[in-house]
């Protein structure tokens, strides 16, 4: 019997050619667009029919399947999301039943932890002040900060978590770090303890980096006791989520200097809404939701799924399974 895979997620002409590669017996669909144009890397967004008319009959979505659609799937046995955060796969319907869902963690780990550290430094060694000076044709010394002999603290120490603390340690760093799992401590750091330590983590570093998944229990963890714990010299990072973070207690610490500065790659609402201040607070860097942006993030995706559909064509586990009731 041939095994019906849906390609929702439709992409660029010389990433969709690596299709060539699946199993003998996959029949591969794909969702048509009209007018489509090349966004994110390699990613075709166009004029699409409904997703409910190419699901029934499909064993496996590569893309989203949203909760208004999913009654239709009614082969449906695996997703495969084409990024990291699945807060949006997490409705009763999904949860509920028996349908395998992966997603890309790890995959993203590299780009993420780039971001981060392009924003750290930024805030650090002054580059956005440097830069106006530049525009100014003003040749002035501005004072900065080193990291290296500081103490990074990680909250989630995962994929994206452990980029992050291996290149705090190469920078020379300190690395702590808090997770709600039983994960193994890497050489590189220190010390690994749970959520509830937060608070006495962040008292002790000079960095506090979130790489978090969203999940309720993640809600605004990074609340206004963490922000009045830390140092006014620290400063705050987030390449996760933005609903981890309380954003009202950090935008009353960065006007209050009880921290030094926040780089920032997601918001509690995206798009960030113009009136938000964090737009205006000359200790922010504010990217656009952008550190998953490489050149090679869309190949390896897809790389990633062909591996997968061989392991499930061949009956093997999949890799990178969503633990649906934990939401990661």
């Amino acid at each position: 019997m041939p095994v019906n895979v849906l390609i929702a997620a439709r992409h660029a002409p010389e990433i969709e050619s690596m299709l060539d590669d699946v199993p003998e017996s996959v029949e591969l669909t794909f969702l048509p667009q009209e007018d489509a144009i090349p966004t994110n890397e390699g990613r075709m967004v166009g004029k699409a029919p409904a997703l409910s008319e190419y699901l029934p009959g499909q064993e496996v979505v590569f893309g989203a399947v949203r909760e208004k659609d999913f009654p239709y799937a009614d082969s449906l046995k695996w997703i495969q999301h084409v990024a990291i955060g699945v807060e949006g796969f997490m409705y009763p319907a999904l949860k509920e039943s028996d349908v395998i869902l992966t997603n890309c963690k790890d995959l993203g780990s590299t780009q993420l932890s780039e971001q981060g550290f392009a924003m750290l430094l930024s805030l650090t060694r002054c580059i956005r002040e440097q830069h106006e000076l530049m525009k100014e044709k003003s040749w002035k010394r501005v004072p900065c900060v080193e990291i290296s002999g500081g103490t990074m603290g990680i909250i989630g120490l995962g994929g994206v978590g452990r980029a992050m603390a291996a290149r705090g340690n190469a920078f020379g760093m300190r690395i702590l770090a808090v997770d709600i799992e039983d994960v193994d401590k890497p050489d590189y750091v220190e010390r690994v303890d749970k959520p509830d330590k937060l608070g006495e983590m962040a008292a002790e570093c000079d960095v506090l980096v979130s790489c978090v998944p969203s999940t309720p229990e993640s809600h605004k963890m990074v609340d206004g006791d963490v922000f009045g714990r830390m140092k006014p010299s620290s400063y705050f990072i987030n390449v996760s989520r933005g609903k981890v973070v309380d954003e009202d207690a950090l935008i009353e610490a960065l006007l209050a200097e009880r921290i030094a500065g926040a780089g920032l790659d997601v918001t509690y609402t995206e798009p960030n809404p113009p009136d938000n201040r964090l737009w205006d607070l000359p200790n922010v860097i504010l990217t656009s939701h952008s550190a998953g942006s490489s050149q090679y993030v869309r190949p390896r995706a897809m790389k990633f799924f062909i591996e997968n559909l061989h392991r499930y064509v061949d009956g093997e586990p999949l890799e990178k399974v969503v633990d649906k009731q934990k939401g990661y």
